[in-house]
């Protein structure tokens, strides 16, 4: 698994490391949904267009993580796959695929409820990108 959970008193962090943004934004999300439930137990039933606007490329991934826990929490959605098809410092599209919480096939994991600024940082380094979020639990 490229992303790490870090500890954190009331607050979980991920940190991942990818060779572009765009694959570091979707490593994100699949990591904030293998905290939610198994990552295999969830199939690719349903895809979700996922559009984000913000002001910098740190707010971009925080937003982007808060949009994907509006979207769990509106329809049910748990993510198994996602593509980043643009990733700017202020805007990004995306395409999740996945499918809507079942508790007969979903065991229930940690009930993250938002993404937060709380020490989030972005940062190029040579070829590859690195981000820490943490989630506040």
């Amino acid at each position: 698994m490229a992303v790490e959970v870090l500890e954190h008193t009331a607050e979980v962090g991920l940190r991942a490391s990818a060779e572009s943004l765009e694959v570091l934004l979707g490593e994100l999300a699949v990591g904030l949904f293998g905290l939610i439930t198994d990552p295999g137990t969830v199939q690719e039933r349903e895809t979700w267009s996922v559009e984000v606007q913000a002001e910098d490329l740190t707010a971009l991934v925080v937003e982007w993580l808060n949009e994907l826990l509006f979207l769990h929490a509106r329809d049910g959605m748990l993510a198994r796959r996602c593509v980043v098809h643009e990733a700017g410092p202020q805007r990004l599209q995306a395409t999740v695929w996945g499918e809507r919480f079942d508790p007969d096939r979903h065991p229930r994991g940690i009930e993250v409820k938002s993404a937060t600024y709380h020490q989030a940082r972005v940062e190029q380094s040579g070829g590859s990108w690195t981000a820490v979020v943490y989630l506040d639990v």
